[in-house]
C-alpha cells in the first residue's frame, strides 16, 4: 500500500481520490483548505488524515502527493514536494506562466524523484491504440493533424462561472483548460513544437475572462503541422483527432478509431473503444487507470503518462498561442 496525499479535493481531486481508492494500492489522506469541501472528501471517501495546509502534512512520510489544486498554485507545490523527495503527479496544465517552472523541474531533476502530469487522455485505449499503430507505420510519416474538440462547456459544468474556468490567472479558459489536452497529444505522437500561430476570442459565454474559443496552429521541429479548433458553446459535441500520414489517416472519432488509406470516402477498419459503456463512467475509469500507471511509475516501472519537461513544452504553446493573437504574429519557440 502507498500512502498518498491528494492536494485539493474540489472536482479533480475527487476523480484522484475515487480513481487511486479504487486501485486497492493506496492510503488517502487530503490537503483542503476549505471546511466544506473537507468535510464532503472525508465523508465520501476513506480519507486516513485531512489536513487545511499543506504545511501540516509530514511529506517525507508519503510515498506520493497528486496536486489537484488551481494551476497558479503548482510551482510552489512542486516545489515543496521536490523539496521533500516526494514524488508527484500535477494536473494540468504546468502552470499559468513560465515563472518559477525552471527552477521546479531542475530541482526534481536534481533530487532524482518521479514526477508526471495528469494528461488522463494517455490512458485511453483509442489515443493508445492510435499512438501504437503511428509507431507502427501504419499511416507512413504523419505530416498534419486536424484536432476538434468543441462541446456546449455550460451543460456539463453548469458553475463554470463560479470555478477557476473563468479566470486566465487561475489557467482557466479555452487555450490553458482545454486545448493543453490536445497539446499533449500532439507532443506525444508529433514531437517537439517550434512555431505557433492563434487567433482567440470569448465569442458567447457570459461572466468569465477567459476565452471560449480558440483556433491554433503548430508546426513541429519534424516540419510537420497541426490545427486545433476549440469552441466551448456549440450545441453538438465534436472530439475529432485526425492524423494524416503520407500512406493513410488515423482519426479518433469521440471514442473511435478509424483508418483509410484510399479515396473512396470509406474507413476500412473502425472500433469503438467504448461500445457499450457509459461515457461519463469510462471518463472516471481512466482516473483509476492513470492512479495505477502513476503507482506504477514510482516502484520503478514503465509509465507513459506526461512528462515535466512535454508539460513545459505543452504550456509554452499555450503561451504562445496567447502571445500570437495579442502581438498579430507567428511565434517561434
Amino acid at each position: 500500500m502507498h500512502r498518498v496525499l491528494i492536494v485539493g479535493s474540489g472536482g479533480i481531486g475527487r476523480r484522484h481520490l475515487k480513481g487511486y481508492g479504487l486501485t486497492g494500492r493506496a492510503e488517502l489522506s487530503i490537503v483542503e483548505p476549505d471546511a466544506g469541501r473537507r468535510a464532503e472528501a472525508i465523508s465520501m471517501f476513506d480519507v486516513e488524515h485531512a489536513f487545511t495546509d499543506i504545511a501540516e502534512a509530514d511529506l517525507e512520510s508519503f510515498n506520493l502527493a497528486v496536486i489537484c489544486a488551481p494551476a497558479n498554485f503548482h510551482v510552489p507545490l512542486m516545489l515543496r514536494c521536490a523539496e521533500a523527495g516526494l514524488p508527484f503527479m500535477v494536473e494540468k496544465p504546468l502552470a499559468v506562466t513560465m515563472d518559477g517552472v525552471d527552477a521546479a523541474l531542475a530541482l526534481v531533476a536534481e533530487k532524482e524523484i518521479e514526477a508526471r502530469v495528469g494528461y488522463v487522455r494517455r490512458v485511453a485505449e483509442e489515443v493508445i491504440a492510435l499512438r501504437q499503430q503511428i509507431l507502427a507505420g501504419k499511416i507512413g510519416s504523419v505530416r498534419l493533424a486536424y484536432l476538434n474538440s468543441s462541446q456546449e462547456f455550460p451543460k456539463y459544468r453548469p458553475d463554470f462561472q463560479r470555478t477557476y474556468y473563468a479566470r486566465p490567472e487561475m489557467g482557466g479558459g479555452a487555450i490553458l483548460d482545454a486545448a493543453s489536452h490536445l497539446f499533449d497529444m500532439l507532443i506525444w505522437l508529433m514531437g517537439k513544437p517550434s512555431d505557433v500561430g492563434c487567433m482567440f476570442d470569448r465569442l458567447v459565454l457570459e461572466g468569465t475572462e477567459t476565452e471560449d474559443t480558440c483556433l491554433v496552429t503548430i508546426r513541429f521541429q519534424s516540419g510537420a503541422m497541426a490545427n486545433v479548433t476549440i469552441n466551448q458553446f456549440q450545441k453538438r459535441n465534436v472530439a475529432q483527432f485526425e492524423f494524416i500520414g503520407t500512406a493513410g489517416n488515423l482519426m479518433i472519432d469521440h471514442s473511435t478509431l478509424k483508418f483509410a488509406n484510399d479515396d473512396s470516402g470509406v474507413w476500412k477498419e473502425s472500433r469503438d473503444y467504448m461500445d457499450g459503456l457509459v461515457p461519463t463512467e469510462a471518463h472516471q475509469a481512466r482516473f483509476k487507470l492513470q492512479a495505477n500507471a502513476m503507482l506504477d511509475a514510482i516502484e520503478g516501472k514503465p509509465c507513459w503518462l506526461a512528462t515535466l519537461d512535454e508539460a513545459r513544452d505543452n504550456l509554452r504553446v499555450a503561451l504562445a498561442a496567447k502571445q500570437s493573437w495579442i502581438e498579430k504574429r507567428i511565434v517561434s519557440l
